[in-house]
């Protein structure tokens, strides 16, 4: 299996890794239509060494750039399109990656990956509806794809169905026990529940496995600051501040901290940071009010 690991660290998209791994040249999916000759055959394969380079390295304009190569030699084959729609949405570049997964699912509509990348691109863009479709799709044809979990899992939180989305999130987990996206929602809604113990157990877990995972720290210390662990939680926080510095919230949660702690000078300069980067912030500012008091 080709190894398409430093992917799962771009903040973007998390759950892209399924989506890209285990790639060989294209054309054995359903919807291709036909075999390559030989000559054609060794290209594509040549051009797929070329493009899994460039991404082993982090290169995605040349990995994109190869991918579209290999999709004009293989227009049959939906993997071409759905591996090019994958690294261009790395890229940013949604409009131009949706216009590959629709491809893709025409050549073959039962191809999940292709319609997991559609639903993100949907749901990013605020089609909910229609993400949720093509989700609970994928997921019905593919019930072990953790990506197609996680994705449905965030459109049913943004729809305001916690209970579903908390469901998808475990059956995400299930699928891979490793998916660090996952955990963290579980973490945050448990946290939004009042069960911060569950949400601290869980974020110790998912930060022993990938220590590097801030986002999991700035919950950490929010669960702490929660259980009144006042210590614990200023060290997750002011970690997690020093980490994300253009982040308001982060500082606004080390405030709290600070001043849970018994340190209001400390607490005043965390308010501080918070009203330069958000100047109409009003807890920022009752907060900074009752500390000066």
């Amino acid at each position: 299996m080709r190894r398409w690991r430093w992917i799962a660290y771009l903040g973007l998209f998390f759950g892209m890794l399924p989506a890209l791994a285990g790639c060989s040249w294209p054309g054995a999916r359903r919807g291709a239509r036909g075999p390559l000759d030989p000559e054609k055959a060794a290209q594509a394969k040549a051009i797929d060494d070329r493009a899994q380079a460039a991404l082993d390295a982090g290169d995605l304009a040349t990995a994109e750039a190869e991918l579209a190569r290999l999709s004009a030699l293989t227009p049959a084959s939906p993997e071409a399109l759905q591996r090019r729609g994958a690294v261009l949405q790395l890229q940013g570049r949604a409009a131009e990656a949706e216009v590959c997964f629709l491809k893709a699912v025409e050549l073959d509509p039962d191809f999940v990956a292709a319609l997991t990348g559609l639903g993100r691109i949907e749901a990013d863009s605020g089609r909910l509806e229609s993400a949720q479709k093509r989700l609970e799709a994928a997921v019905e044809i593919e019930p072990h794809d953790p990506t197609a979990h996680l994705e449905l899992a965030r459109v049913l939180e943004a729809v305001g169905r916690t209970d579903d989305a908390l469901a998808a999130y475990f059956r995400a987990l299930e699928a891979d026990p490793f998916l660090v996206a996952a955990g963290r929602r579980i973490a945050a809604i448990q946290l939004s529940r009042g069960e911060a113990d569950q949400s601290l157990v869980r974020l110790d877990q998912t930060i022993e496995a990938v220590p590097g995972d801030v986002e999991s720290l700035y919950l950490r210390g929010q669960a702490h600051l929660a259980l009144g662990h006042t210590a614990q939680a200023v060290a997750d926080l002011r970690d997690a501040a020093q980490r994300l510095p253009d982040r308001p919230d982060v500082h606004l949660a080390l405030a709290h901290a600070l001043a849970a702690d018994r340190r209001p000078a400390d607490a005043l300069k965390a308010v501080e940071a918070v009203l330069r980067l958000s100047p109409d912030d009003a807890d920022a500012r009752s907060l900074g009010d009752s500390l000066r008091r």
